[in-house]
């Protein structure tokens, strides 16, 4: 029985472990309205953080069709590489990795003319300045697609590829995925419950924003032939429209609450969702017809693995991260229920794209929920979070997850609307430590249609590097740094890479915003295609240099040859507090071990001091229902992400000390989570 036992939950081991290496993409996406930006540009985002993903960008160029034509639609499920094989959509997407073809669920009329884009692991940005954003969510409605023995054409990926190729407005998408994905079926990018929705940020060079949820349909019952809603069972679906002066931020989880489809302007929906979902048992036909709440399981109670319990703080701190970040004026609190937050909110002050960039580039610094602090943070206080693995079967729970992660394939950010120069910007890796730089819509036309660096941004995969044959594309510069960056990341990050960030990316946008006015000027589309390239070149070779110099800076626990001491080799240690909490003293040659304990490090920085004592008290009243910050942070714009990293704070796990184990007997130490600024 002992050995039966002991195999059971090697089982177990191995089925979550499986769980967590699966391919799991769990996006953030932002929406900003016209009226929410500095410039009246409308702005949809999204981060693909997705361990495995297909990064390369692609061009697809416009194209007429002949009557009767077809379009194949593919199995949209995997996104890792090469996530599709089809050089006559692209000329970047042909056999490699010993894939040699993706597999096809079927095929629909083709209409007469597409529009070209730009193309990633997801479909980005059309010539017609119509771009999109996406997010995986739970639902109760699972489709179940051709490549699992089921009826439905569509996944997530492909229906936003056809919106982009057929439509120029928002509008005209949502209607489009949401007739195909009724029409042909939908089903889910992830298996089960937790996969079975998406929701797609979308805006357009009318200046709209709009949020489309989409699940399964809900299966005939009895005589087909007498069906009223024969041919539109295969999904549910609705979408909502943002208010010009609001923000929308979707993370793994539906936002849209009542649904009125009497108000065309600001709501879409299948015509039979109401009755569908009662006949499917969702809904009893009474009172409001709240989307969140009837379509998909409570995230409280609702465990994306029926191995591990629920984790609603992995959906609720981002939206709180960002609601707090544009509104701060309303206070919202931060709670484990999503129910519990708006649809959207109205700014305090309006954006720009760069602001939006910085919502991802976050790790909570400066609030109860600072992820460089705390014991998950090492002594070098490293945000990053390893997921997955046995030690999350034996040891069920949940950390922050914030909007930069680092299994990140890339963020970006789709600005258009009215008399805006639309584009993507797009960031290869982890956000936090990447520059975005722009793909312009209208470098999609004319006569240098499609131009950009290919070798920096459409080559090469995360399963393959090669330091001798040339220099490596832009993803890998960045992976390396942010990897590097381990090393030492409180000293890394601030001395050196977040300010590099920061400055370049005002150059990028300071140089792409000139290359927009020349192109007004005389200089044409072949203008901003022409500095695009530029741009993504000089930024892709100068994070490899800035990766080499980090490199010799920060090597064998050393820092290097700095600015201020070029002939010197500094030591840097662990800091004070670490050693503090782990009781380090004369016996320390035995392991030592530590444990959660009621107080924290007094080594610790004074203002890592007293926002830690702030998050202990908040830990100690029980889930976070009250604001979590013990300062104000800066405006959102550049000097966002600088406040915020000169506010050093804990998370809301962090303030407990820990008591000190080891192969001898020796007298408890103070200890804590976190660790000391340290400058060298």
């Amino acid at each position: 029985m002992a050995r039966k036992f002991v195999g059971s939950l090697l089982l177990l081991s191995a089925s979550a472990q499986e769980f967590f290496d699966s391919e799991r993409d769990a996006c953030t996406s932002i929406l900003v309205g016209r009226k929410a930006s500095t410039d009246g540009s409308v702005m949809t985002s999204h981060s693909n953080d997705c361990a495995d993903c297909d990064w390369r960008m692609s061009y697809v160029p416009a194209r007429d069709y002949p009557e009767g034509a077809t379009r194949t639609i593919f199995d949209g499920r995997d996104g890792a590489y090469p996530r599709l094989v089809d050089p006559a959509r692209a000329s970047n997407l042909v056999p490699a990795a010993s894939v040699e073809k993706t597999n096809t669920t079927g095929k629909i009329p083709q209409v007469r003319h597409t529009f070209g884009m730009w193309e990633s692991s997801y479909s980005l940005i059309n010539d017609q300045g119509l771009a999109l954003g996406e997010s995986t969510c739970s639902a109760h409605l699972v489709g179940v697609g051709v490549p699992d023995g089921g009826e439905g054409l569509f996944a997530i990926r492909q229906l936003m590829a056809v919106a982009l190729e057929r439509c120029a407005t928002a509008r005209c998408a949502v209607q489009t995925m949401g007739d195909l994905g009724a029409q042909h079926g939908f089903y889910g990018e992830d298996p089960g419950k937790g996969g079975a929705g998406e929701s797609v940020q979308l805006a357009d060079a009318l200046g709209e924003a709009w949020v489309f949820h989409i699940s399964g349909g809900v299966p005939v019952k009895g005589a087909a032939a007498d069906d009223k809603w024969r041919g539109q069972r295969g999904a549910m679906w609705a979408a909502q429209r943002v208010p010009d002066n609001h923000v929308a931020v979707v993370a793994n989880d539906f936002i849209i609450r009542v649904v009125d489809p009497e108000d065309k302007e600001n709501f879409m929906t299948h015509p039979g969702l109401f009755e569908l979902t009662q006949e499917a048992g969702l809904w009893s036909g009474k009172g409001e017809f709240d989307f969140l709440t009837i379509m998909s399981p409570d995230i409280k109670t609702f465990s994306y693995n029926a191995l591990l319990p629920p984790i609603p703080m992995y959906t609720t701190l981002r939206m709180w991260s960002v609601f707090r970040t544009v509104a701060p004026s309303l206070g919202i609190e931060i709670t484990d229920d999503t129910r519990a937050f708006p649809f959207s909110v109205p700014v305090d002050k309006q954006l720009t794209h760069l602001d939006v960039m910085n919502l991802f580039r976050t790790h909570y610094e400066g609030t109860a929920f600072d992820m460089r602090l705390g014991a998950l943070a090492g002594p070098f206080q490293s945000p990053n979070r390893i997921e997955g693995g046995r030690g999350m079967m034996a040891f069920p729970g949940q950390f922050a997850r914030s909007p930069s992660i680092s299994r990140t394939s890339y963020t970006m950010v789709g600005q258009t609307g009215p008399d805006i120069e639309a584009a993507v910007w797009f960031a290869p890796d982890c956000s936090a430590s990447s520059v975005f730089v722009p793909f312009f819509a209208r470098a999609l036309t004319g006569d240098s249609a499609g131009q950009f660096d290919e070798a920096a941004f459409g080559q090469g995969s995360m399963k393959e590097l090669s330091f001798t044959d040339g220099t490596p594309p832009a993803w890998w510069a960045f992976d390396f740094v942010a990897n590097w960056m381990d090393l030492s990341y409180r000293n890394m990050s601030e001395t050196y890479v977040y300010p590099k960030v920061q400055q370049l990316q005002r150059e990028v946008a300071e140089h792409a915003a000139k290359a927009v006015l020349a192109s007004r000027t005389g200089g044409g589309a072949a203008v901003l295609a022409k500095e695009q390239t530029r741009l993504q070149r000089r930024v892709t070779d100068e994070w490899w240099k800035f990766g080499t110099m980090l490199v010799v800076r920060y090597n064998d626990g050393f820092f290097n040859f700095g600015e201020n001491a070029p002939t010197r080799v500094a030591t840097i240690g662990y800091p004070p507090f670490w050693l503090e909490m782990i009781g380090y003293d004369g016996a320390s040659y035995f392991p030592t071990w530590f444990e959660r304990a009621p107080s924290f490090p007094t080594l610790l920085d004074a203002q890592d001091k007293s926002v830690a004592a702030l998050a202990a008290q908040r830990r100690t009243e029980g889930p976070p229902t009250v604001p979590l910050f013990a300062s104000a942070l800066a405006a959102p714009g550049t000097a966002l992400v600088g406040a915020a990293l000169a506010v050093s704070a804990a998370t809301f796990a962090a303030g407990a000390p820990r008591r000190p184990r080891s192969g001898r007997r020796g007298a408890p130490r103070p200890g804590a989570f976190g660790e000391a600024h340290f400058k060298l």
